[in-house]
Order: structure tokens, then C-alpha cells, then sequence
């Protein structure tokens, strides 16, 4: 029996921890990478905005090669102008989790007001990881 595609959206702050190797975005993204049945959805600016981090503290050439592996990865997605990238990233692309440690996306009344608009839930790390750890 196959499993269902699971569209996330990982936003720029957990993406660039991840090329910091900080545990829990390590974590996320080992679960995606080794899940062929996860699609990672964003949008370039999105993309942009974690090799803008990558590239202020790990330095030009890493970020250039972490942007080249991860487009590679994702299934890129168009939005609006001014947007905010996970959000619309997850509208745009049909996303069911967007993983982000932004406390403006994960907090109880912000995830009520999304869901207004989006069927996706916002997740930590740490509580995408307790989700998926044990289906890889």
C-alpha cells in the first residue's frame, strides 16, 4: 500500500538552522530527505530569505550549495509580492504543515486564523518530529 503525498512548507528560519546543523531542523529535514513520499513546497522568496541567514553566518560558497541542493528538493510555487513565504507557500502549493519556529505562525490564535484561510497546520520542529519519527 503507497502512502499519501505529504506537502510540507519548512520556512527560512528552520531551513537555516538546519545548515547550521542545529539538532531539531536536522532532525526535520533528515525525516523529509529520507521520506520519498514528502514534498517540500516553497517559493523563492522564501528560499531567498534562508540563503540570505545561511550566507550572513556560514558564508557565500556553503550557501550557494545548500541553495543549489535544496531547490532540488522542493517544489517551487509562485506567489504574490509581499506576502509572507510560508504562508503562501502553503496556499499556493496545497501544503498540510508548515514546520517553523516562529512564534507569530505557532501560537494558539494565529494557527485558529489560518485555518481560516489554509487547511495546514503549523507546526514546531520538535512536534513535527514526535509526528513523523516513527513512520520513516
Amino acid at each position: 500500500m503507497s502512502r499519501p503525498t505529504v506537502r510540507v512548507v519548512v520556512d527560512s528560519g528552520v531551513l537555516a538552522e538546519d545548515a547550521k546543523k542545529e539538532k531539531s531542523a536536522k532532525i526535520v529535514m533528515d525525516i523529509i530527505r529520507k521520506s520519498p513520499w514528502m514534498v517540500i513546497i516553497a517559493s523563492i522568496p522564501l528560499l531567498d530569505e534562508a540563503q540570505k541567514v545561511i550566507e550572513t553566518e556560514l558564508g557565500g560558497e556553503l550557501a550557494k550549495k545548500w541553495r543549489e541542493d535544496i531547490e532540488s528538493m522542493c517544489e517551487i510555487v509562485d506567489h504574490s509580492e509581499g506576502d509572507h513565504p510560508a504562508l503562501a507557500s502553503a496556499y499556493v502549493g496545497n501544503a498540510q504543515h508548515i514546520i517553523s519556529g516562529d512564534e507569530r505562525l505557532t501560537n494558539a490564535k494565529a494557527g485558529v486564523a489560518i485555518r481560516t484561510k489554509i487547511e495546514t497546520s503549523v507546526k514546531r520542529p520538535d512536534a513535527f518530529v514526535k509526528l513523523f519519527e516513527n513512520i520513516i
